[in-house]
Parts: C-alpha cells; sequence; structure tokens
C-alpha cells in the first residue's frame, strides 16, 4: 500500500499541474525611491515606479506613487507608515483606468558585518482595489489585507566597500500572503526573486539593474501568472541631521 503512494502522489501533482493556467509575461520595472533622515527620530519615505510590459516595454501596465514618513527606533531599526496610489490599466485594450489605494505600515532592520549588509521588513497593506464590470471601473473597491516579508543581501564586490564608483553584488526574495473575505484562491498571492548589481553613484545615490523571477497566483481556480522583469531603479537617500549619539545599534 504504502509503496503505491508516491507515484499517486507523483500523478496528482502532474495532473495539478496540467490544469493550472500560467501566463507568462515579459517586463520591465522603472522606479525611484527615496528616504531622507530629518532628526534624530524622523524621516520620509518617497517611491515612484512605472511598470511596462507586453515584450518588456511596449506598453504599459501601472504607475504606483507613495509617500511617507519614518520613525527610526534605533539606527538600524525603524517603523514607516505610508500610502501607496496605484494607476492601473484593466485590460490589454488599454482604454480604461482602475484605482488600488493602498496604506500600509512596516518594521524594517536593517544588519551588517565587514563583507555584507542585510536588511529585513515585514509590511503589511490595506488594499482597497476598484472592481471592474465589462472592461470598465465600477467605483466600487475590494478591501482585503496583505502581508510581506522582504529580505536583501548584499555584498560589495571591492575593496573600497560602498563608495562611489564601486559595485555590490544584490540578491532578495519576497513573500506575499492575501486575506480577506474576497480572497477565495490565492491566500498565497506571489513571490519575487532578484538578482543584480548596486552601482554607487556618489554617497547618497545608488543605481540598481537588475532581473527579477515573479511567480503570482491569481484569485481564481488554477490560473498563475509567471513574470521575468527586469528592474532599473535609483536609490536616494540623504541624512539631514548629525548623527545621534544616544541611539544604539
Amino acid at each position: 500500500m504504502f509503496t503505491k503512494a508516491p507515484l499517486v502522489l507523483f500523478f496528482v501533482l502532474c495532473s495539478s499541474l496540467l490544469r493550472a493556467q500560467t501566463n507568462t509575461t515579459q517586463e520591465t520595472w522603472l522606479d525611484y525611491l527615496n528616504q531622507n533622515r530629518y532628526s534624530d527620530r524622523w524621516g520620509s519615505w518617497l517611491d515612484l515606479q512605472l511598470k511596462l510590459n507586453d515584450g518588456y516595454i511596449h506598453a504599459k501596465n501601472a504607475g504606483e506613487y507613495t509617500a511617507g514618513a519614518s520613525y527610526f527606533a534605533k539606527k538600524n531599526f525603524k517603523y514607516t507608515a505610508a500610502f501607496t496610489l496605484v494607476d492601473a490599466y484593466a485590460n490589454t485594450a488599454h482604454i480604461n483606468h482602475t484605482k488600488e489605494l493602498r496604506p500600509w505600515a512596516m518594521i524594517q532592520l536593517n544588519t551588517s558585518n565587514s563583507y555584507s549588509k542585510w536588511i529585513q521588513w515585514l509590511r503589511v497593506e490595506e488594499r482597497f482595489k476598484e472592481t471592474i464590470a465589462n472592461k470598465l471601473a465600477t467605483g466600487n473597491f475590494d478591501e482585503s489585507t496583505r502581508v510581506r516579508y522582504y529580505l536583501l543581501a548584499q555584498f560589495p564586490l571591492s575593496k573600497r566597500q560602498y563608495q562611489k564608483g564601486t559595485v555590490s553584488f544584490v540578491t532578495s526574495e519576497e513573500l506575499y500572503l492575501n486575506f480577506g473575505k474576497n480572497i477565495v484562491y490565492n491566500t498565497f498571492d506571489q513571490n519575487r526573486f532578484f538578482l543584480g548589481f548596486y552601482y554607487f553613484l556618489n554617497k547618497d545615490n545608488i543605481l540598481q539593474l537588475g532581473y527579477t523571477k515573479m511567480y503570482q497566483k491569481l484569485n481564481a481556480p488554477d490560473k498563475y501568472v509567471n513574470s521575468d522583469v527586469l528592474r532599473v531603479s535609483v536609490f536616494n537617500t540623504i541624512d539631514f541631521h548629525k548623527k545621534p549619539q544616544h541611539l544604539t545599534e
């Protein structure tokens, strides 16, 4: 009986994969992220993103616009609260816009050693997505909650670490989970795995170039999206205050 179990599980898995419908996309994401520090405790968060698809560059998929504030509990630990507006195209004809309103809160931990830097964050988003009927926005919004866990590792590739003109190898992983009464088939929302490089333009500006593999489950039976994403990002960080003496690592 037990000798047949692996064979049965194999056929069940193959049957499930055959039934699944997976759409493949090629996208390009252009991103500008600004994080400033104004005092021992307070800073700001600004993120502007343009997403293109249809062979990487032939059509606009969405624009995302985020603004928020950060509170530094310690030098390497902070809280952020922000609001994101998503302006998305609801159909391939690109004749209609739909909105997503997304307030969110996040805790972030930065750590480092002699050969690497690490970033971890846990983010909770309240999502209000405009519903669609006959390819038109209805003005009504579905509500759900999404939890995101992010882990990034950075490894400098030169002795002059994190200095102007130097390069670092970067990899990250981010897992998304959905919750809410309208979430039926996609409690697991998506996974994003990134490989790329940082080029340090100067101490305040970093250029990121890389590739993201995104695998997403849609809120429908056996429907998935498998995306190859080229990413170009500029990270701008300015510390306007003198480094605090009383905060601990």
